[in-house]
């Protein structure tokens, strides 16, 4: 397979041990497609790539090159073991939600071997990190640590939508203990942000006008009361009287508009299928695909056999050089083994497509 095309993001993760993953490597294009059964580890993939990236951010509004980062750090601003082994440890805890947030329970228990090893390669060689835990160890340990912070906030959407969440939220979630993690804060945080200085790019005006048709209008984010509207021509409707789909492809759509999306190595869909008709899908994988092709990274997990058709089709239709890949997770006795071609038919399993075929046949009986 050829590296991935894109300037910037992930060309590779590569995992020992972690979770339900004995020993895999997943190497990435553009626009990456994770799909298998339920508790194959799609969800793990996502999470633990945005948590490494958002680890990886540099603190306190300083950029990578280190201009605004005083302080930061032994090295004038770049990153080191010491900034990275802890805030890598409370990321992987706050998006996991392990018990008793003890990271080591991530590694995956295996008898006479309970050493976990995790490699991310950036398409740009010195932002790569390698470290590893075991399930007993109190820490993390960076092996190989980035040489720059990563100049890019990774987006994180989860299955649920987040532009109903109340503005109080951010505050209960630092203040108590809850039961969501970390990427329903980061997400909802990111949604309720400014617009970004400088004229929109012309993917980014497409993309809005092309999501504000998906939902019959353009969120609008009161920062009076902090909270959603859906501008339509007949006025505002408040956030929770439109449905939850719309509502999820609403919040893609403020991303966008706002330029955080734009500002993103990396975007992270968790099931975007979700209560969404055909017709909403073939938005979203539109919207997707103009994505990874302006230069985000975009990583899904889904079930959809429709969403990955449709995302094939795209594919052919831009007869461009190839941007797309599937990754199949498959369980075996060692685990969760991954599969990935370019194609859509290369790709074994295919519980989605397979199903489907079954489903006919018996209707065909």
């Amino acid at each position: 397979m050829d590296d991935m095309t894109t300037t910037g993001g992930i060309r590779s993760l590569t995992v020992e041990n972690f979770t339900a993953f004995s020993e895999a490597t997943l190497n990435f294009s553009n626009l990456n497609v994770i799909v298998g059964d339920n508790e194959t580890g799609k969800t793990h993939l996502l999470k633990l790539a945005y948590s490494i990236l958002a680890s990886c951010q540099m603190p306190d509004g300083g950029t990578a090159d280190g201009k605004d980062g005083s302080g930061v750090g032994e090295t004038g601003g770049r990153p080191t073991v010491a900034d990275l082994e802890p805030a890598l440890a409370a990321k992987l805890a706050g998006v996991f939600r392990p018990k008793n947030q003890r990271v080591g329970r991530l590694a995956r228990r295996r008898r006479g071997y309970n050493k976990c090893s995790v490699k991310l390669e950036m398409a740009d060689e010195i932002a790569s990190i390698k470290f590893g835990f075991s399930t007993r160890a109190p820490k993390i340990d960076i092996d190989e640590c980035p040489s720059v912070w990563h100049d890019a906030q990774p987006v994180f959407l989860p299955t649920q939508e987040l532009l109903a969440l109340p503005p109080e939220f951010l505050w209960l979630y630092k203040e108590y203990v809850t039961e969501f993690d970390e990427t329903w804060y980061d997400t909802r945080k990111l949604l309720g942000a400014p617009s970004l200085r400088g004229r929109p790019s012309a993917i980014a005006m497409e993309l809005s006008g092309l999501l504000k048709e998906a939902i019959g209008g353009s969120v609008m984010f009161d920062k009076s009361n902090g909270r959603f509207y859906i501008r339509q021509r007949n006025g505002l409707l408040e956030i929770l009287s439109v449905a939850e789909g719309t509502r999820r492809i609403g919040a893609l759509s403020h991303l966008v508009a706002t330029g955080q999306l734009n500002n993103a190595n990396c975007l992270f869909w968790d099931l975007p299928e979700s209560n969404l008709n055909p017709k909403a899908m073939r938005a979203v994988a539109d919207a997707v695909s103009r994505i990874s092709r302006s230069g985000t990274q975009v990583f899904l997990a889904t079930h959809s056999l429709f969403m990955l058709r449709e995302l094939e089709l795209l594919q052919r239709e831009y007869g461009e050089e190839r941007y797309l890949r599937y990754f199949a997770l498959e369980k075996n006795k060692d685990g969760v083994a991954v599969n990935q071609a370019d194609d859509l038919d290369d790709i074994d399993p295919l519980t989605a497509q397979d199903e489907v075929s079954d489903q006919s046949e018996r209707l065909a009986a």
